[in-house]
């Protein structure tokens, strides 16, 4: 029996030179070699990408002569692609799962560092370089090129390792991905995708000395962002069956690794925990999980307990009410409804908020898809996979939501208590503290703080009845609550999109207070009995939110009088501010008092 466990390994030389336990996947180099000339494949963390990485790596390699490490394989019956391919390719590796960081400069080091070990590994093509082709090789090692030559120095190895052995290079690309979420996670997605987005190109696009390229990740970039003009490449998501059952663990092989290690556990109870995933139509079970469950013999969470959860627990946390409340209605058991958008780029999760993070929580393993429901559309139905995965929504996003509509509901109740000064304020904080992942530049901005609001109010259910963009009046107001004890202020907000015709913010505002009285938005809430009133504008330009109530002190003077107060203020004497605003020195005198 083999003892050892491959927990934390993902060298598949060593993994087989230390006799440890393998599931063979090794037919996915013959469906690799069979398939398109550039492959993206994606799948969430820990589902084997970079061990099969390395496994191709060692199969490809020139350099090498590893035929008995496949001696035990399925591949190796596969003659025909032993004789034309084991050991027969100048290959170029590179891995981006320890690029990580908070800031850009430092992000630009740790890449430059990594295609420096790249060209140092390939030294031994130097012999066969122009004299400038070594003055950049050089500049590549010592890390002192400029980022134009960084950009091309992929495409310009493959160029020399073509011309070193006569035969065109396969290049290897492990967690692509991994600098791109980390630019958007920590705000500099915009400088990093120029420079990985050329980087990519050049060594993809109509790259005659490109013989095959494998990358691996968690999501797909769409080809506008990254792979602009890579018109050859051909993509394995979660979604479609190519390389269905290579990255994960099927039924078959859960079985027969439980059976190897003689542990009995009922079928039903590892399908409840681990199970769930679906791969393209196949059944697939988490294979992180699953060796731990054979290691440590106990069935509890240990996918959810490795890094990797924070921008999902961010995303929920700055998400749409309504974002939230199919959260719940996920937790409860039910399945949603959502188009999933393929090609989706981090930069997306600015806009069309929705769709993006339930394909981001899709391919990062966080949902499952049961259901394609509309083929024209890529619309799906959701849920969550499996019990493991359940406990992370219980533990962490329960919790999360609870204190976050503790949050909101102290907000709120400032306002419903007519502390109008402190909702103001933290209104205010709270906006620019979420605007700083969800910006409102798409189409309708209106629906971000409108969904703030109402999320709001969740909490205030018991108390209130809320209603949302409803027919009152002479209009439809965005949000009235009404309060079910008539000694209670009933509340309307009405939300104002800032134009330039406005001149200000703060005239943005007015007007919205204006058409609240204007529309007799109240009438609704009159309707109830309840006659004491607040009225609130909520006036936005992106991170600029300015608002104004009918609790305000000066919310009916005019521009003229609220000059005259500023004036006053400021020790003006009187008759100037009298000439300035046209106001009688009267009316200028009783506004001192």
């Amino acid at each position: 029996m083999k003892k050892r466990l491959p927990i934390g390994r993902s060298d598949f030389k060593s993994l087989i030179d230390d006799n440890m336990y393998f599931v063979d996947k090794s037919m996915l180099i013959k469906e690799v070699i069979e398939s398109g000339d550039v492959l993206l494949i994606t799948r969430p963390r820990r589902f084997g990408k970079t061990l099969s990485q390395s496994m191709m790596k060692y199969f490809f390699d020139i350099t090498q002569n590893n035929e008995y490490l496949f001696k035990n394989l399925k591949i190796y019956k596969e003659k025909n692609i032993i004789e034309k391919h084991l050991n027969k390719h100048p290959v170029i590796y590179i891995t981006f799962k320890d690029l990580k960081s908070n800031n850009l400069k430092k992000m630009h080091a740790l890449l430059t560092m990594e295609l420096s070990r790249l060209y140092t590994k390939h030294e031994y093509v130097f012999e066969i370089l122009s004299e400038k082709e070594k003055i950049v090789f050089k500049e590549i090692m010592l890390e002192t090129a400029d980022d134009a030559k960084y950009e091309n120095c992929i495409r310009s190895l493959s160029e020399y390792m073509e011309r070193y052995y006569g035969k065109k290079v396969i290049i290897l690309i492990d967690e692509y991905d991994t600098p791109i979420q980390q630019a958007y996670l920590h705000g500099y997605y915009d400088e990093i995708i120029s420079l990985i987005g050329n980087l990519f190109g050049m060594a993809l696009k109509d790259n005659v000395y490109l013989e095959k390229a494998v990358l691996t990740g968690i999501t797909r970039v769409s080809k506008e962002s990254i792979f602009t003009g890579v018109n050859n490449l051909k993509v394995s998501t979660v979604l479609n069956e190519l390389f269905n059952d290579k990255y994960g663990l099927t039924k078959e092989e859960v079985e027969e690794t439980l059976k190897y290690y003689e542990l009995e556990y009922e079928e039903s109870e590892v399908i409840d925990w681990y199970n769930g995933y679906n791969f393209g139509g196949v059944e697939i079970y988490n294979p992180f999980s699953i060796i731990n469950l054979v290691d440590e013999k106990k069935i509890r969470p240990y996918w959810m307990n490795t890094s990797g959860n924070y921008l999902v627990k961010q995303l929920i946390k700055q998400g749409s009410a309504e974002l939230k409340d199919k959260i719940e209605k996920l937790i409860n058991g039910e399945e949603i409804e959502s188009t999933i958008n393929e090609t989706m780029v981090y930069g997306d999760l600015n806009n069309n908020l929705e769709e993006s993070v339930w394909t981001l929580f899709l391919f990062s393993g966080y949902l499952k898809w049961t259901k394609n429901i509309n083929h024209d559309y890529e619309r799906y139905t959701l849920k969550i996979p499996n019990k493991e995965v359940k406990i992370f929504y219980n533990k962490t996003v329960v919790s999360m939501l609870e204190e976050e509509r503790i949050k909101l509901n102290n907000i709120l109740i400032n306002l419903i208590n007519g502390h109008i000064e402190e909702f103001k304020e933290d209104f205010q904080k709270l906006t620019m503290n979420t605007l700083s992942y969800f910006d409102v530049n798409g189409e309708e901005p209106e629906r971000f703080y409108h969904g703030l609001i109402l999320g709001m109010s969740v909490g205030l259910k018991e108390e209130y009845i809320i209603k949302s963009n409803r027919e009152t009046g002479l209009g439809r107001a965005d949000v009235i609550l009404i309060p079910k004890d008539k000694t209670d202020k009933g509340i309307i907000i009405e939300f104002k999109k800032f134009y330039k015709n406005e001149k200000t913010l703060l005239n943005s505002a007015q007007n919205g207070l204006k058409q609240i009285n204007e529309k007799r938005y109240e009438e609704d809430i009159k309707n109830y009995g309840i006659n004491d009133i607040i009225k609130v504008s909520i006036a936005f330009d992106k991170k600029e939110v300015e608002i104004v109530s009918n609790l305000d002190k000066d919310v009916e003077l005019t521009p003229e009088e609220k000059i005259a107060k500023e004036l006053l203020k400021n020790g003006v004497d009187i008759e100037i501010i009298s000439r300035t605003t046209n106001l009688s020195i009267e009316k200028i005198k009783n506004m001192l008092n």
